[in-house]
């Protein structure tokens, strides 16, 4: 028999994680995935968007839309914690935004320790490119140069990023 708290966390899975994380990078070109993003994330509780932080890339990705909602200090630990755990794209990108736009320059040493940038996953992952355009957008000189497109991508995912901040305000934050 399970506990109540896998049977929760199977809820939280299934309500907030599924429907969105094969889609969580394309937020920024689907209006009506970002729409849906926005109602599921004014409901997610902190509590349950810090442990999507700490889970696997799935879950991850998903949450860093959702960690906007809250304020900084109460998610920029278990950021930090997914950002560390960022070999690709699947995730790296989504977190690199919710990094900037939560923590604008501060997010620097964050940005700078994803492993992304020098241990890659093999095959045509742009991860390091969209984590080294997020380096570049606070101040900080990646080490590896950007093209045009990450720097786009990126800029994409900031918007984003930030107009799911404007939409999750008043939402209550516990």
């Amino acid at each position: 028999m399970r506990s109540y708290e896998e049977l929760r966390w199977i809820a939280v899975f299934y309500k907030h994680v599924r429907p969105f994380y094969l889609k969580a990078e394309w937020v920024a070109h689907d209006w009506t995935l970002r729409r849906r993003i926005e109602r599921a994330g004014r409901r997610v509780r902190l509590s349950d968007v810090r442990r999507m932080l700490r889970g696997t890339w799935r879950e991850s990705s998903v949450a860093a839309w959702y960690c906007l909602r809250f304020p900084p200090e109460s998610v920029v630990s278990d950021l930090e914690v997914a950002l560390a755990h960022a070999y690709s794209s699947k995730n790296a990108h989504t977190l690199a935004a919710a990094a900037v736009a939560l923590l604008g320059p501060q997010a620097l040493r964050m940005l700078e320790s994803a492993p992304c940038l020098n241990d890659a996953e093999p095959g045509d992952d742009s991860a390091a490119g969209v984590v080294a355009a997020a380096i570049e957008e606070v101040g900080g000189t990646p080490p590896n140069r950007p093209d045009d497109d990450d720097r786009a991508w990126f800029q994409g995912l900031l918007r984003t990023a930030r107009d799911l901040q404007v939409a999750y305000r008043g939402a209550r934050t516990t």
